[in-house]
């Protein structure tokens, strides 16, 4: 197997979601093509991270950090539906080519690994068996 985790969404679930459009807003906000003033909205969403005065106390277990990281996804939710769609699609479509080919090596690797396994035809005839007997 692969010492390389395996970057399946299906696997991680909602982890592995956050990670994908996590990328995807790094890439739009480094990608000229997308307006400045769009680029603000991942900005202000870390900026308020960073700010000491939240809507919920951080002193408040749990909550307090709630309120950072809606923020956050809020923030990168907005920025990715407002970016212009055919940068959206076209750096999803790599993400997704990354994946695949991710997912091949990964196949590859367990296939290299496993057990040998001889290509062919097997072919189960009782019959001769039993007249051979």
């Amino acid at each position: 197997m692969s010492d390389k985790p395996s970057l399946n969404n299906k696997q991680f679930g909602i982890l592995g979601e956050l990670w994908q459009s996590a990328k995807l807003t790094v890439q739009l906000f480094l990608d000229p093509k997308v307006p400045v003033y769009l680029k603000a909205l991942p900005l202000a969403a870390v900026a308020y991270l960073l700010f000491p005065v939240d809507f919920l106390p951080d002193v408040i277990p749990g909550l307090g950090q709630l309120d950072d990281i809606t923020i956050l996804l809020l923030g990168a939710k907005a920025f990715i539906e407002l970016a212009p769609q055919d940068l959206v699609a076209q750096y999803r479509g790599l993400m997704r080519a990354e994946k695949a080919e991710d997912l091949a090596a990964d196949g590859q690797a367990e296939k290299s690994e496993g057990d040998d396994i001889i290509e062919g035809i097997i072919i189960d005839d009782d019959e001769s068996i039993d007249a051979e007997a």
